[in-house]
This record gives structure tokens, C-alpha cells and sequence, in this order.
């Protein structure tokens, strides 16, 4: 029995470490960080152009001057901006029970991070570590909300279109 639960011990552990390491480590690419729980940091700038590619609400690439580079957010701005995602409520209803990819750009000459927030089927094959997680229309299960790390403030909160 002693050896079951080892084994079982080893096994979690073995997962945690992988859900810390880069899912993506071809050569010539940034890797894309994957964050225990829920959440990731998109570090390639192709899917970052994607998440921020929204179909029925606003965000930073429908404005003229609102992205003008791409930049990997740290562990540590990441772990501050999920401690202040009640920050949001009441116009997001529970902000921490949704899926969350992270794109961190430049608007302005100022680094800002980019919330893309979901709620997928249970089923779904949708690699958020990988690909952008896109919806149009689904109303308040899909919403966007820039954060900016340096004042730890939210902005730009929008959901998509209804059904």
C-alpha cells in the first residue's frame, strides 16, 4: 500500500513539473509558458496577434496605435495581476473560474498585459497553450480586460455580443 501511494506521489508531482515547463521548445520559436491551473502566458507573437484578433468585443489590436510590440510577462506579474482578478467583479462575474490566456504587448511605449478570458466544453480540444482561444458571440463566458502591471490596475473590461 505504501508503494501505491509513492507511486501516486511521484506520478502528481511528475505533472506538476510538467504543467511548469515550456509546451513548445522547437528551435527558433519562443516557447509558450503554461501556468499551473487555468491560465497561460502566450509568448508567441503569431498566437499573441490571434488572441488579441477578437471577433465580438473590443481590445487593443482594433485601435491604431493600441499594439505596437509583444513582450513575455514574468511569473511574478502574472501571479499579482490573478491575486487582483476580483478586482473585476461585479461587471465579471467570478473572473478566477474562467480559462485565461496572457499576451503581454506594447501600447504607447507602456507594457501592458492582455487578459483573454473563457469558458470552453469540457470537451473541447482547444490547446490554449497553443493556439488562440477565439469565440464569437457567447456573451459573458468569453471576455477580454487589459491589466497594467506597473499600477496593477484593470481597463478596457469587455465581454462578447450575446447569442
Amino acid at each position: 500500500m505504501r508503494k501505491h501511494h509513492a507511486l501516486a506521489l511521484l506520478a502528481a508531482g511528475a505533472l506538476a513539473l510538467a504543467a511548469c515547463t515550456p509546451a513548445n521548445t522547437r528551435s527558433g520559436s519562443v516557447p509558450t509558458a503554461i501556468k499551473a491551473g487555468q491560465s497561460w502566458v502566450v509568448t508567441r507573437p503569431i498566437v499573441a496577434a490571434q488572441v488579441l484578433d477578437t471577433c465580438s468585443r473590443d481590445s487593443p489590436a482594433r485601435h491604431a496605435d493600441g499594439v505596437s510590440g509583444y513582450w513575455a510577462p514574468s511569473r511574478a506579474q502574472i501571479d499579482a495581476l490573478e491575486s487582483r482578478l476580483q478586482q473585476l467583479q461585479p461587471t465579471i462575474a467570478e473572473p478566477a473560474r474562467s480559462g485565461r490566456q496572457y499576451v503581454g504587448f506594447i501600447a504607447q511605449g507602456r507594457q501592458l498585459i492582455y487578459i483573454n478570458a473563457f469558458t470552453l466544453p469540457d470537451h473541447d480540444k482547444t490547446n490554449p497553450a497553443r493556439e488562440a482561444v477565439r469565440a464569437c458571440d457567447g456573451g459573458a463566458a468569453f471576455w477580454g480586460a487589459v491589466y497594467d502591471p506597473q499600477a496593477g490596475t484593470f481597463s478596457d473590461i469587455a465581454t462578447n455580443g450575446g447569442f
